[in-house]
């Protein structure tokens, strides 16, 4: 059987995808979702991708992911950096750890 997937290397030169893993603390859902919505439409407004998003509520982890076609880093940078995420950034309050790694999108069909 031959694969029509492309190789690994291949995707790497894809769009840089950001995964987020967040540990909400005890208490915190509410709250953390409310600020977390604001957080989507700047990233949207700054011209980011939001992949998904889930919630594992008893495990108390969120994870999503926000693409870019473009300069991630730079772009993310500018982003981070803006007046108006840095007065969202109310969101760590509910966060008690986490983890951003960089990956890549792999095909599924």
């Amino acid at each position: 059987m031959s694969s029509h997937f492309p190789s690994l290397e291949q995707l790497k030169a894809g769009p840089t995808v950001e995964l987020k893993v967040y540990e909400v603390k005890t208490g915190g859902w509410p709250h953390f979702l409310s600020r977390w919505r604001k957080i989507v439409k700047l990233r949207r407004a700054a011209g980011f991708k939001v992949e998904f998003a889930v919630a594992d509520i008893p495990g108390k982890r969120f994870i999503w992911a926000v693409s870019r076609d473009d300069d991630f880093v730079n772009q993310n940078l500018d982003y981070l950096n803006s007046p108006d995420r840095i007065a969202a950034n109310t969101i760590s309050d509910y966060i008690a750890s986490f983890e951003i790694p960089h990956v890549i999108t792999i095909p599924v069909d």
